[in-house]
């Protein structure tokens, strides 16, 4: 069994419609309860500061919010990098970590901010072995339309966005798996 904590689960080219249509999901925590994650390009029209102005708060932050998944859609969170902490920071592994304390974009705001960032609503969830059995295309799912693999780095995770992540990671995962090999 695979532990895909840290990794980027990649809709595969053959995923042709749907909702993980083109899909780049980071994996926060795969553990014996379940797996959840991030889809990291599925940017909303909602700016930061559009939305921070939505629910009273007035900051000028740059960037846009994110779809983070079909899950808890009204939970903010925010995947950074592992140099900034919070109330409420869990970390991922050596390099990312997710936070969602109340202090967030107050911290944001006055500047006090992770070097790499960004900012969700909603997350997705796979019950225990789910996330397993959907890589390994387990009946009834289907082998040849199964999630790819690759390993996260701040350049795919922060760096690209909407289709180019999802090029970009394909690409990733192509190199990952020669790697391997080799």
């Amino acid at each position: 069994m695979m532990n895909f904590t840290g990794k980027l689960l990649i809709a595969p080219p053959k995923m042709k419609t749907g909702f993980w249509y083109k899909s780049v999901i980071f994996i926060t925590e795969d553990h014996i309860n379940g797996s959840m994650g991030l889809i990291l390009n599925k940017r909303s029209s909602v700016t930061i500061s559009d939305f921070t102005e939505q629910i009273g708060e007035r900051l000028n932050i740059p960037g846009f919010i994110y779809v983070g998944g079909p899950v808890n859609i009204k939970a903010l969170t925010m995947l950074h990098s592992s140099e900034w902490q919070g109330s409420n920071t869990m970390q991922v592994n050596n390099e990312f970590c997710l936070s969602s304390s109340d202090d967030l974009l107050p911290r944001l705001g006055d500047g006090d901010a992770p070097k790499h960032f960004r900012l969700f609503l909603g997350l997705c969830g796979w019950n225990p072995d789910q996330l397993q059995d959907e890589y390994d295309g387990t009946p009834p799912r289907d082998r040849n339309a199964s999630w790819l693999i690759a390993s996260a780095d701040y350049n795919l995770v922060f760096n690209h966005d909407l289709k180019d992540q999802w090029l970009q990671s394909v690409e990733k995962s192509s190199n990952d798996f020669v790697q391997s090999i080799f």
